[in-house]
């Protein structure tokens, strides 16, 4: 279980670096026949998540990078919940019914084909807590 959250506010080199990282720890991991679930903050978008639901805004709030998936390696799958956003912007304080608000799908997981992944929901809590919502992975160990 590898839990993460991955740099934010950068130009991409901190996320490129930590994502090589991550990719590195998994590929080893699993090489030695271990289960590895990574989950969390990535601040990034998944490559193959189509997260068209949750369009950038535009203008100067902070836009999530891009986790080319294809840098995991062989074994890996990257899922999301798109069914509800995973974050929100801080650019203003939150209204449910600001349908203009800034939406993110930036939390989910990354495991490993050892893994089969039975569920991927996120749970909705209104932002009531913090600016994400959190997700829950459901899975079973084959």
């Amino acid at each position: 279980m590898i839990n993460l959250h991955l740099e934010a506010y950068d130009e991409g080199e901190g996320k490129a670096a930590q994502t090589a990282q991550l990719a590195k720890l998994m590929q080893q991991e699993r090489a030695k026949g271990n289960y590895v679930i990574a989950g969390g903050d990535f601040n990034q978008v998944f490559s193959n998540v189509d997260t068209s639901a949750y369009p950038a805004q535009g203008g100067k709030l902070w836009q999530a990078g891009m986790l080319d998936t294809s840098q995991l390696g062989e074994g890996f799958n990257a899922v999301m919940d798109t069914t509800t956003p995973t974050c929100r912007s801080l650019d203003r304080p939150y209204n449910a019914a600001d349908k203009n608000f800034q939406f993110y799908m930036i939390d989910g997981f990354i495991v490993s084909d050892n893994v089969q992944i039975n569920t991927v929901k996120t749970i909705d809590t209104g932002f009531e807590y913090t600016d994400h919502n959190p997700v829950k992975l459901t899975v079973t160990l084959k």
